[in-house]
């Protein structure tokens, strides 16, 4: 995650943040450069308090925060070169798109005219240059988290910090707004995105760091620390027209070492071994011309990766 060549974005070592009894961020060090990183972990795991952290809004209870080798509480210096998207803000509804980017970039300094222009540009990349002049009390809730990330990024930043930028977003403007994260990364841009959500940030990057109870839990690359948990047992929910039939067909492959009818549409499928079931499925499905309605992994999610990884913590 990070580069042993130059300085890292972000560095955090041995971090803990409490307020008074109860424990933000736990021992936390990190070192982050370049690239889209995940932060994943359910509500209350830490993640906002790492970025309020980073974002000086909250000063470490011990261990330090550098951005680009400074301590923010030292200097702000670093915060001209990262832009934030807080998960919940107020924003003014009877500015436009492009008046809101266009204030940002004028308290960092630039002339109308450059200001003008940069917002015209970023709001572009967000995908809003059709609706730029119009207020923010008409933008759905995709176009308000789309221009609060162009908010972010008028001023050309290095880090950019987004905190559950997708939350409460329809499935259109998730694809927009992952792409443009993804394109970000793509440049160069050291990008830390929080979420609750596994398959958000699989769609985003593979590289993540999981918090759990203000701790760090794993950090690294997403489909490693998945073929860990692949190896453990897992079920495949199938609909279908007729469970039985598919069963036998399955019942017969070693990657499957049972099945279980749940009702006369549905065949659970337990497997040890998920790549290798899913490699077979479907195979064994036109084999055997059952037709096939949802398939669906109620295992593969950030619960049963949390609860893998806390068993082999504990």
């Amino acid at each position: 995650m990070n580069s042993p060549s130059k300085t890292p974005a972000v560095l955090i070592d041995q971090c803990s943040k409490w307020y008074g009894q109860v424990i933000g961020l736990n021992n936390v060090s990190l070192a982050i450069d370049g690239g889209v990183t995940g932060i994943l972990g359910p509500n209350g795991a830490g993640k906002s308090t790492l970025f309020k952290l980073l974002m000086g809004r909250l000063k470490p209870s011990s261990g330090s925060v550098r951005l680009f080798g400074i301590d923010p509480w030292d200097s702000t210096a670093p915060y001209r070169r990262v832009g934030y998207v807080a998960e919940t803000e107020r924003m003014y509804d009877w500015m436009t798109g492009h008046d809101f980017v266009t204030t940002l970039a004028r308290l960092h300094g630039m002339t109308r005219d450059e200001a003008s222009s940069r917002a015209e540009h970023v709001l572009d990349f967000v995908g809003l240059a059709d609706v730029q002049h119009k207020e923010l009390g008409k933008y759905s809730k995709g176009m308000r988290q789309r221009v609060k990330i162009a908010h972010a990024l008028v001023h050309d930043p290095d880090l950019i910090i987004l905190d559950e930028p997708l939350h409460g977003c329809d499935p259109i403007a998730r694809t927009s707004i992952m792409s443009v994260i993804r394109d970000l990364g793509a440049q160069g841009k050291t990008v830390l995105i929080s979420s609750h959500i596994l398959e958000e940030i699989e769609r985003i990057t593979e590289q993540i760091v999981i918090l759990h109870n203000g701790r760090l839990l794993a950090l690294g690359n997403l489909h490693a620390i998945r073929d860990l948990l692949d190896k453990h047992p897992h079920r495949i929910l199938i609909r279908c027209d007729d469970p039985r039939a598919l069963a036998e067909s399955f019942i017969e492959n070693d990657a499957v070492y049972g099945v279980v009818f749940r009702s006369d549409e549905h065949l659970e499928i337990m497997t040890n071994d998920l790549s290798a079931a899913h490699s077979i499925l479907p195979r064994v499905i036109v084999n055997s011309g059952v037709k096939v309605h949802t398939i669906e992994n109620p295992d593969d999610n950030l619960d049963a990766l949390l609860g893998y990884l806390v068993g082999g913590d504990s």
